[in-house]
């Protein structure tokens, strides 16, 4: 996905709830959706797509699952991933990653990291 271009905020670090956010990306190549979770402190961004099938992780806007343990689960074949990682650990796609996007906080609002 091209980020050289987006320029406008993603959200308010302030609306990601402890069981993350969703966001529309456009871009030149077409529509992104990106989830974003900001737990303990740290920032994670990753492309809304399931490495198994490549459909969305959430069961519906902003609606994020996780196991008891605290890793985010596909909501359609229950795979695992961990968001410090972005690495399955378990499902049918073990061992595949999510594809990290870059952000930043600028007063409050996140943004996509512009490559310079």
């Amino acid at each position: 996905m091209d980020q050289s271009d987006q320029q406008s905020a993603l959200c308010k670090l302030s609306d990601i709830g402890v069981a993350g956010k969703e966001v529309r990306v456009n871009t030149d190549a077409g529509v992104h959706w990106l989830m974003i979770f900001h737990r303990e402190d740290r920032l994670t961004a990753w492309q809304n797509a399931c490495p198994h099938q490549g459909r969305a992780l959430n069961w519906a806007p902003d609606k994020f699952l996780f196991s008891e343990e605290g890793l985010l689960v596909c909501c359609h074949h229950g795979a695992t991933f961990d968001l410090a990682n972005g690495r399955c650990s378990d499902g049918p796609c073990k061992g595949a990653q999510l594809k990290a996007v870059e952000v930043v906080v600028n007063d409050g609002e996140v943004f996509l990291k512009v490559n310079q």
